[in-house]
């Protein structure tokens, strides 16, 4: 009875009437001039040629789990895409979709599950928008096809400047480059076209290895093409605080699935108390860590088809304890860096938090493919991507003491040739964006020529490349 006593927060961000909004940490409340909803394109059309008209902003948001504030600009107009979300043509012997992009990932699960067809790429969970996904090239858990912008095809744009254009891989222009983890800073991704592949049956097989090995048992993991699908969890406990890790793979079975339906989420409250444990740190933090042990152990053996891989729990992950947050952010390092890397930062973090304000939770591993298909590209070479979950106060001297820490952490990060993700808070500084970024200056350059009146903007354009490119 008293797990069924656990509230299920909810927290509250995103698009509102009052004209305040904000996104997923709720770090940067901003007033706007109007939010509007995105009906059809012909509308879309005539809003963006009205902007470049009399001057004023666009911002692109969908379901806004981004961190940075960049879903909407100070005084500007917020287009919510949530309404174009149309499933447009699924090509069942060419394995392709057709959708719009505001379709949620969810959405489109349920539309190729009964072909038998699953995606290549997406997130491990599937709450968010196609074109939201796109705009950050997001990654997920799977090994073997790449960045989530190599498994689009064609897409419909509208430009900055009014223009409905279709965008194939191999057009001259190249505004894929630019417009997939260009953070909707290039126009508006209207529909696109994904390649898909089988909804295989896949084997889970589990098992702890120390961190000192994890590199040698990646590598021989990749040379081995039974496994589809991968990511790790390392210790944040006292006890083996960076020093342990359980690994979870997902082998190919040969069989491929039409009939087992999406899996809803289970079990939130019992892994709401299990993470609500871990978050007091210390001991508990060490009794945590056991739990998702024996947690991760009793998957071993188990099957699971590849749609349900990509759609983990999150409800139980939400936080809104007053005073306090809980923010992400992802470190890449280089797959040969990354046992000295591991070395390196348990010099730099506290092994033992629980009575420090900056709190580590969690440290989940993914491998990221080298991409070369985007401009602000965090991949530049085969990387294996640690994605942080953090906690901090709210308090001016609680958020400059976790902005210490994150940019001290990404230095060390850019010693050990890496770079951070940046859909997330802006802790880093302008300085430390320039050189996990060095294309900033050919990103500025293109949108200076493609968007010349500047209508899509946002808090992130603004703070690291317009600002960057006069400092």
């Amino acid at each position: 009875m008293i797990l069924w006593n656990i509230p299920i927060e909810k927290r509250k961000y995103g698009l509102s009437q009052s004209n305040l909004v904000t996104d997923y940490t709720g770090l940067l409340p901003e007033r706007v001039e109007r939010v509007m909803e995105a009906t059809n394109r012909s509308d879309l059309q005539d809003i963006i040629k009205e902007a470049n008209e009399k001057g004023y902003k666009i911002s692109l948001a969908g379901l806004q789990h981004s961190q940075g504030g960049h879903t909407y600009y100070k005084d500007g107009v917020v287009l919510d895409m949530r309404s174009l979300d149309k499933i447009l043509e699924i090509d069942e012997k060419n394995k392709t979709i057709r959708v719009e992009a505001g379709a949620s990932w969810e959405e489109v699960q349920q539309a190729i599950t009964p072909y038998g067809l699953a995606l290549k790429v997406t997130q491990s969970q599937s709450i968010f928008t196609i074109g939201g996904s796109l705009s950050v090239n997001a990654h997920g858990r799977d090994i073997r096809f790449g960045p989530m912008a190599g498994t689009v095809k064609e897409m419909t744009l509208l430009t900055p400047t009014g223009e409905i254009i279709t965008v194939t891989r191999d057009d001259s222009k190249e505004w894929m480059k630019y417009v997939f983890g260009g953070y909707g800073l290039f126009g508006i991704i209207l529909d696109v076209t994904l390649e898909l592949t089988e909804n295989e049956v896949y084997a889970i097989q589990t098992e702890e290895v120390k961190t000192k090995e994890y590199e040698d048992y990646f590598k021989r993991l990749m040379d081995d093409d039974k496994t589809a699908m991968h990511y790790a969890r390392v210790s944040v406990a006292p006890e083996t605080f960076l020093e342990e890790m359980y690994v979870i793979n997902y082998d190919i079975t040969g069989e491929i699935d039409k009939d087992t339906p999406l899996k809803k989420e289970e079990g939130i409250r019992i892994s709401k108390f299990a993470l609500d444990i871990g978050r007091k740190g210390g001991k508990l933090e060490d009794l945590f860590w056991e739990t998702q042990g024996h947690y991760i152990d009793s998957l071993d053996g188990s099957t699971i088809t590849r749609n349900n891989v990509m759609r983990s729990e999150s409800t139980f992950m939400e936080y809104t304890t007053p005073g306090r947050v809980e923010v992400l952010q992802e470190f890449f390092v280089p797959v040969n860096s990354y046992e000295e890397y591991l070395q390196d930062l348990k010099k730099l973090l506290s092994s033992n938090d629980s009575k420090e304000d900056f709190k580590v939770h969690n440290i989940t591993v993914r491998y990221a493919a080298k991409d070369e298909v985007t401009t602000l590209n965090y991949a530049t070479e085969d990387m294996l991507g640690l994605v942080i979950l953090i906690q901090h106060g709210l308090k001016k001297d609680e958020i400059e003491g976790a902005k210490k820490i994150i940019q001290d952490w990404t230095d060390l990060t850019l010693k050990h040739r890496g770079t951070y993700y940046l859909p997330y808070y802006r802790y880093q500084t302008k300085e430390q964006f320039k050189e996990s970024y060095p294309a900033w200056e050919e990103f500025y350059r293109e949108k200076s020529q493609r968007d010349p009146n500047e209508v899509f903007q946002n808090l992130f354009y603004d703070y690291y490349l317009k600002e960057g490119s006069t400092s």
